[in-house]
């Protein structure tokens, strides 16, 4: 999904010309940024390291802003290398696509008390299940050439929290599932930490009428055009403030 979103807005006018040109000339480093804060998967790390906020949430400000209160060596982008700040203003538009999923889909819809349609586990196993689903949906938008921007991306301590062997490994990870004929491992990974068999999120990941009765008669697919217009205009916004130098994210 990150990575859908993030050659959409390269492929779009919609950016300032300063900020697409170099996003555009950095093209490997704002990918592989776009996915980095899930680079626990790799190195180990709690979710709150990397993304900056705790769930449930104890606080309502921006995990972007956690993050450059943490390590204000990062808030400025005219300060760093071009690669780094490319590399810096992804991962902050993979914080916020995260925090607006959790508010507008993960929170109302499968959490929220007022829409308790089936057990909580239930719940929380569909919602992986639709994750899983949007993987496979956006890696079928992907022009099959990802893999070959993301090969030579090369991390020079960009990151003060995650050595660079931890994400040359996530990259080296992604790269493998990018490759023209392979599938994401979603199914696998989600599936490990719900403790289920990848049988069981593949069996209604195959079953259209599955994901209709179990999944999209309670979230809508409307919902998700939604989120993702909002999350295309919101990353727009902060992608013109970090390296623009617009007034607002």
């Amino acid at each position: 999904m990150h990575l859908a979103l993030a050659e959409e807005i390269l492929h779009k006018d919609d950016l300032s010309p300063t900020v697409r040109r170099l996003l555009i000339q950095q093209r490997g480093p704002f990918l592989l940024g776009n996915t980095a804060p899930d680079v626990q998967t790799t190195s180990g790390q709690a979710r709150h390291e990397t993304h900056f906020y705790f769930l449930p949430r104890t606080t309502d400000r921006p995990a972007h802003e956690t993050l450059f209160a943490a390590h204000p060596g990062l808030a400025r982008a005219g300060s760093l290398p071009p690669a780094q700040a490319a590399f810096i203003v992804g991962y902050i538009a993979h914080l916020l696509l995260d925090e607006l999923w959790l508010d507008d889909i993960f929170l109302p819809y499968f959490v929220s008390t007022e829409r308790e349609w089936d057990t909580r586990r239930e719940r929380l196993f569909l919602h992986n299940v639709l994750r899983t689903w949007m993987d496979c949906r956006d890696q079928q938008r992907l022009n099959g050439r990802m893999d070959v921007a993301l090969r030579h991306v090369q991390p020079q301590g960009w990151l003060p929290f995650v050595a660079d062997q931890h994400l040359e490994a996530w990259r080296d990870w992604l790269v493998e599932q990018l490759r023209p004929g392979h599938v994401v491992r979603t199914a696998e990974v989600f599936a490990q930490r719900m403790g289920v068999p990848v049988d069981e999120v593949k069996a209604v990941l195959g079953s259209p009428r599955q994901m209709d009765e179990r999944i999209f008669c309670h979230i809508p697919r409307d919902v998700l055009q939604t989120f993702h217009d909002v999350g295309y205009e919101r990353s727009l916004g902060l992608l013109d403030w970090y390296i623009g130098g617009a007034a607002t994210p």
